[in-house]
């Protein structure tokens, strides 16, 4: 009783789909047989009990195929002549036998010689403008059968086109939106070359494959009539590597292996029976088409709970990553689920269904895009973070000594092809270990930040500083700078000797040293060009400190703070 009334609420839903304006009421009579060709007509068998709708849900049972005799309830009277479409996702082959002649056809959505001008959403049939309620139609529907009713009315040429236009828009909109973050993604990896992004692309690629061959728009494409002898095979195969590599994915894009390793564990598992049942579509003698697509979407669900599951906890510890996956897949849960139940049940495909997959999928592409480049961002920001703290002092915020001693080195370069001058200064703070030992290390470290700031006061744009060690800081002047670096050696000795730095109660007092070095023809190299720096500094010391001494190829010249 209680799956009755299951059935009863599923039907519900289904109604959206079930009227549209411009259908027949169709008289439905199973057939214990195939009706019998003889003498140019259709004699059909003995028939069993009739029904009238508008729109009849009619089945395709694996075993055999199921024999349908359609009549209108009364004659067509509509200006537009009328149009039989077999809907639902159709796997089955359609056998049909049509008035005025009834030469049988058989066709199957997969086929590339349907009719160009409607879509492969249905196999379509034109019936004669006069149709009586006295000619029959006869269906065939199976060879193989399909789990979920397939929907089949008598309607309107003009007002099926336009609801066919419509279904156009929306499948051909999902799928551009999905190939279209499949596209974006492959630029990603284009540049970055991540594992991960071949996984998403892979993933959502054979979702599109999988919706397009569903819905039968991938054979008509140019050239699919090479496809077409596959019939829904290509799509049974691609959900199973969708849902394969979205595992593989969500395993990378979320970290789960560090955030839930058990969950982790056992979401892994799952990849492998999906890429054996792709594997297991092509083999014909273990009749896939019976058992097969019910036992994807069971391991569709429990691979899909357990993501969420793990995702959901991995956000909660911290994973941002992870809180992209879940936003994205819980609309994509819920139509799953739906769809799941509704393929397992056998019930008819509502509309909200049949397009609210695929746009869930959609939405979920572009959700999953865009935590792709919040992580791509991240990543960049760490990289960024990891290049700071390479190159850049973490006490004073100047280039450490690999960092200045490159760009000395780069502007050494330059300055080769060219006139341009290059000059360095090593500036030694006076009597630091002093104030390290009778200030503690806090007034020294505050003492160094206030020093690089008099240094900075001073400096052109092209102009650089970095810590060169301890005390001693390398300064690279270029250009207007350079030709002047005496003057600007000597404007920093000034600024630094007004320098007072708070050290508890009492104020520390602050003087440097400077040697400076410009590089000429009797400086070969970077390293020489600094040890006459040094050297030069040395001799600013010796002389008293609180002045500068300048290298001038084989003496010093001491010059004081004026």
């Amino acid at each position: 009783m209680g799956w009755r009334w299951f059935q009863k609420g599923m039907l519900f839903l289904c109604m959206p789909c079930a009227a549209w304006a411009g259908d027949a009421a169709v008289r439905v009579t199973p057939l214990p047989s195939a009706p019998v060709l003889a003498a140019g007509h259709v004699a059909a068998s003995a028939s069993g009990a009739s029904s009238v709708a508008l729109r009849a849900w009619l089945h395709a049972p694996h075993t055999r195929t199921a024999w349908y005799e359609l009549r209108l309830a009364e004659d067509w009277r509509a200006a537009s002549r009328p149009l039989l479409s077999v809907h639902g996702n159709v796997r089955a082959r359609v056998t049909a036998y049509l008035p005025p002649d009834y030469r049988p056809r058989s066709d199957t959505v997969f086929d590339a010689t349907l009719d160009p001008t409607f879509s492969h959403d249905s196999v379509v049939y034109a019936l004669p403008a006069g149709l009586r309620a006295t000619q029959p139609i006869y269906l065939g529907l199976g060879d193989p059968g399909q789990t979920q009713p397939i929907r089949v009315a008598i309607t309107d040429l003009a007002g099926y086109r336009a609801g066919d236009l419509q279904h156009i828009r929306v499948s051909t909109f999902f799928t551009s939106v999905q190939f279209s973050m499949v596209l974006v993604i492959l630029c990603f990896w284009v540049v970055l070359r991540d594992r991960m992004f071949v996984y998403f692309i892979i993933y959502v690629g054979a979702q599109v494959v999988y919706g397009m061959t569903a819905s039968g728009e991938l054979f008509a494409l140019p050239g699919a009539a090479l496809l077409s002898p596959l019939g829904y095979h290509p799509g049974q195969c691609m959900a199973a590597l969708a849902a394969a590599f979205s595992i593989w994915f969500i395993l990378a894009f979320a970290d789960l292996r560090r955030y839930t390793p058990r969950l982790a564990k056992w979401l892994a598992a799952l990849r492998w029976p999906f890429l054996a049942l792709a594997l297991i579509v092509w083999l014909p003698p273990l009749r896939p088409d019976v058992w097969l697509p019910n036992t994807v979407n069971l391991l569709l669900v429990m691979s899909t709970f357990l993501a969420l599951a793990s995702s959901w906890l991995a956000w909660r510890r911290g994973n941002r990553q992870a809180g992209f996956f879940l936003l994205s897949w819980v609309p994509l849960l819920a139509l799953t689920m739906a769809r799941v139940v509704q393929l397992i049940a056998g019930l008819p495909l509502p509309a909200w269904l049949e397009y609210g997959f695929p746009g869930s999928m959609a939405y979920a592409a572009v959700i999953i895009t865009v935590g792709l480049a919040d992580r791509t961002l991240q990543v960049r920001r760490e990289r960024d973070a990891a290049t700071h703290m390479a190159q850049f002092d973490p006490l004073t915020g100047v280039f450490n000594r690999r960092a200045i001693m490159e760009r000395l080195r780069n502007a050494w370069q330059a300055t080769m092809a060219g006139p341009e001058p290059l000059a360095v200064l090593f500036l030694d703070i006076d009597r630091f270990k002093q104030i390290n030992d009778s200030r503690g290390h806090a007034a020294g470290d505050a003492c160094l930040a206030a020093v690089v700031e008099a240094i900075r006061a001073e400096l052109g744009e092209a102009d650089r500083v970095g810590r060169y060690g301890g005390e001693e800081f390398l300064i690279m002047l270029k250009d207007g700078s350079a030709r002047m670096a005496v003057r600007v050696a000597e404007r920093i000795v000034a600024r630094a000797a007004t320098l007072r730095v708070a050290a508890g109660d009492d104020l520390i007092a602050l003087t440097v040293s400077i040697g400076v070095a410009v590089r000429d023809a009797g400086v070969a190299s970077v390293a020489a060009l600094v040890e006459y720096a040094d050297a030069a500094q040395y001799r600013a010391k010796s002389e008293g400190r609180n002045r500068v001494a300048v290298w001038q190829r084989e003496a010093f010249v001491a010059a004081t703070v004026r």
